[in-house]
């Protein structure tokens, strides 16, 4: 045990540091990624960690060099590719509690707690990038109106499907440590759980995270500040922001499979 935390620790260390040379992590954020990777991997082991580095790398692939969404949809988002310690705990901090959890509990659904959350994540950032693609303008959950590219809350047909493959991606990542009987029901339960992750985010994003009007022009954001100004609030909470938000997506995509499965 105690080889194979070191091991976990070092790699771990290995992953963040490389990560934060490439930019996919601040400073802040790389110390979180070592710390749920020693947690994942340490107590965890190779199922675990595994799906949460399937997610992380893709979803920096397409956070970063999938450049055209920054064109319209950039000017909404409240953080950038280069994720922090708020990020990484808001998608990783489920699946590393799931981990703690088992690690003392040996609960086996715990496990699928932890994928249902990872793939809640995966979900909702493969919609969120790969929708802002979208030829025809989003439709606001809540309202099902037309609404701008990249706002919380916001769905269109082509993120659905890129939520629905994150999360069937996510649920493939995990088959190596699923038994061989087991493998068609984890891949429905993970799939379903992702999506029930994805859309409980849209529904938060909608009603519960605070946006903001930009004083200079006078566009709908996430950024208290915005173009050099204070931006106006028009809705939402102010202690729900995008890391509280994608909090509610993991939570639900986790308790979903965790429910599912058990």
């Amino acid at each position: 045990m105690t080889e194979h935390l070191v091991f976990a620790i070092i790699l771990s260390a290995g992953i963040s540091l490389i990560s934060y040379r490439a930019k996919f992590l601040t400073v802040d954020g790389a110390l979180a990624q070592f710390v749920l990777g020693t947690i994942l991997l340490g107590l965890g082991g190779w199922g675990w960690t595994v799906p949460m580095v399937a997610f992380f790398a893709t979803s920096s692939i397409l956070s970063r060099f999938w450049k055209r969404r920054r064109a319209d949809a950039e000017v909404y988002f409240e953080k950038s590719s280069c994720r922090d310690a708020g990020q990484v705990i808001a998608n990783g901090g489920a699946a590393g509690l799931a981990t703690l959890a088992w690690f003392f509990t040996q609960d086996e659904s715990l496990y699928h707690l932890s994928l249902g959350a990872v793939a809640a994540a995966t979900a909702d950032t493969w919609a969120t990038e790969i929708g802002t693609l979208s030829p025809s303008q989003p439709i606001l959950i809540t309202t099902l109106q037309r609404t701008e590219r990249g706002r919380s809350g916001a769905v269109s047909l082509l993120g659905t499907i890129a939520g629905v493959a994150g999360a069937f991606f996510i649920s493939l990542s995990s088959l190596p440590w699923i038994e061989i009987s087991d493998r068609l029901s984890s891949v429905l339960v993970l799939t379903a759980s992702g999506l029930v992750g994805s859309f409980a985010d849209s529904i938060a994003g909608a009603l519960l995270q605070a946006r903001y009007r930009c004083a200079v022009c006078r566009k709908i954001t996430e950024r208290r500040v915005h173009c050099g100004h204070e931006s106006e609030k028009v809705g939402g909470f102010n202690l729900i922001r995008n890391d509280q938000v994608n909090l509610i997506c993991t939570a639900f995509g986790g308790g979903a499979a965790y429910w599912l499965w058990a």
